[in-house]
C-alpha cells in the first residue's frame, strides 16, 4: 500500500491588544493640595479602561475580529512604587468585568498620588483553536496625577529681620513695603489685605490702630501695603509683625488670621555706636580775674565728627577745686557743646579741674507716673520726653 502524508502548516496567529478609555473621564488627574481636590475624582466618577483583543488568521480559517469573550484567566495587577499586587474581587478600589464581550473591563475608583503614578497591568490568556497554542497577553496602562496646587503665598518685607537704628547718622523715618507672592508672581491687590501688628508691653501682638494713643510712631497706608515708622519716636526698640489675609476669590476680608497665615516679623533697635570726646577751646592757663571760660566739646566716631550731637547726646560739664592731695569733689557746672562755665570753683593757689562727660540722652518716648498713667497735656495729648 502506498501512502502520502498531508500536514497542516499554519501561519502564526496575529493577535493585537489595546487598552483604551471608555467614556468622558480622562486617564490623567490634577491635584490641588490647597483645596484637597482631585480633578477628576475617581472616587466619585470612576475611570473606565477597556481591553480590546482581536485576532487575524492569515490562513483565513478563523474569523478575524474581537476575541474578548474567548479569553481565559483574565487578571489585573496594580503597580505602585515598584510593588506589584493582583487586584482581587474584594478590592473596593476596582471593579473588573470577567465575562462577555466586555471581559477585562476595569473601573478605577482610586485616585493616584502626585508624582507617584499608578500602573495597571492587564493579563489574559487566549488559545489558538487551530493548534491549541496558549497566547499570553500582557499590557500596562499608566494613570498619572499632576500637582496643580496653587503656590502657598509668601509674605516678604523689604527690610531685614533686625535693623539697628543709629539716631546720630540714620534717617528717622523708614517706610516698610510688604509683598505677597505666589511663586514668582505678586498676588493681585484685590485678593490680599496686609495686617500690621505691634508687640505691646503686655507681651501680646495687637493690630496697629487699635491703640490710637500709643501708635504715634507708626502709620499704615490706606492700601495696607506699607508701614511708615518714625524711629526717633519708637523708644529703645520696636517689634513689628505683618500678616496677610489672602483669598483667591477676591474676598480677603472674609479670611480669618491664624497661625498658618503668611507672616513676617521685623525689629528695630536704637543703638548709638561707640564714640570719643575731648575738651577743646580752652587756654593752658586761665588769666586772673576771668569769671567764665568757654570750652568746646569735640565728639567723633569712626566716621568722623558727629554733627549736632546734642540732638541725641547729653553733654555734661563738671568742675572741682583742685587740692594738693586727696580726692576731688566734682559738681556739675554746665551742659551743652559750647557752654560758658563759671570759674568760681578755682583756687587762687591750686586752680581747678574741669571735666566733661557725654552720655546717650535716651530715646524720645512717652512716660508714665508711679500709678501707670501716661503724662498728658491739658488737651489730652501725650507728652513725649527724652
Amino acid at each position: 500500500m502506498k501512502v502520502k502524508r498531508f500536514d497542516f502548516n499554519f501561519k502564526p496567529l496575529q493577535i493585537d491588544i489595546s487598552l483604551s478609555v471608555v467614556g468622558s473621564v480622562p486617564d490623567r488627574q490634577n491635584y490641588d493640595a490647597d483645596a484637597d481636590e482631585y480633578t477628576p475624582d475617581y472616587t466619585l466618577t470612576p475611570l473606565v479602561i477597556q481591553p480590546q483583543i482581536s485576532r487575524m488568521d492569515k490562513d483565513e480559517i478563523l474569523t478575524p475580529g474581537s476575541v474578548n469573550s474567548n479569553l481565559a484567566n483574565v487578571r489585573w495587577y496594580e503597580i505602585v512604587g515598584g510593588t506589584r499586587t493582583q487586584i482581587l474581587a474584594d478590592n473596593t478600589n476596582y471593579e473588573i468585568t470577567t465575562s462577555g464581550g466586555n471581559a477585562g473591563r476595569i473601573l478605577v475608583k482610586k485616585n493616584a498620588q502626585p508624582q507617584n503614578p499608578i500602573t495597571l497591568e492587564y493579563y489574559a490568556e487566549y488559545m489558538d483553536q487551530r493548534t491549541g497554542q496558549i497566547h499570553v497577553l500582557q499590557k500596562t496602562f499608566p494613570i498619572r496625577c499632576s500637582n496643580s496646587t496653587v503656590f502657598k503665598p509668601v509674605l516678604i518685607l523689604d527690610t531685614p529681620d533686625q535693623t539697628i537704628y543709629n539716631p546720630l547718622k540714620d534717617q528717622a523715618v523708614q517706610v516698610i513695603h510688604a509683598s505677597l507672592r505666589c511663586g514668582e508672581n505678586e498676588c493681585a491687590a484685590a485678593n490680599r489685605i496686609f495686617v500690621w501688628e505691634k508687640f505691646r508691653e503686655n507681651n501680646t501682638w495687637t493690630q496697629i490702630g487699635t491703640d490710637t494713643v500709643l501708635d504715634y510712631d507708626v502709620q499704615v497706608s490706606n492700601d495696607t501695603a506699607s508701614l511708615t515708622i518714625d524711629r526717633s519716636l519708637m523708644g529703645a526698640d520696636l517689634y513689628i509683625r505683618c500678616r496677610a489675609k489672602y483669598d483667591r476669590g477676591g474676598n480677603p476680608a472674609s479670611v480669618a488670621l491664624t497661625d498658618a497665615s503668611p507672616e513676617c516679623i521685623t525689629s528695630f533697635v536704637r543703638r548709638i555706636p561707640k564714640f570719643e570726646f575731648d575738651i577743646a577751646g580752652v587756654p593752658t592757663n586761665i588769666p586772673a580775674g576771668i569769671l567764665k571760660i568757654a570750652p568746646e566739646a569735640k565728639i567723633w566716631d569712626v566716621n568722623g565728627t558727629i554733627a549736632n550731637p546734642e540732638r541725641e547726646l547729653l553733654i555734661l560739664w563738671y568742675a572741682a577745686t583742685n587740692r594738693a592731695s586727696g580726692s576731688l569733689t566734682y559738681n556739675q557746672v554746665g551742659h551743652g557743646q559750647t557752654p560758658l562755665l563759671p570759674t568760681k570753683d578755682m583756687s587762687d593757689l591750686l586752680g581747678a579741674v574741669f571735666g566733661l562727660d557725654v552720655q546717650d540722652a535716651g530715646p524720645t518716648c512717652c512716660w508714665e507716673d508711679g500709678d501707670g498713667s501716661l503724662f498728658e497735656d491739658e488737651d489730652g495729648y501725650l507728652l513725649l520726653i527724652k
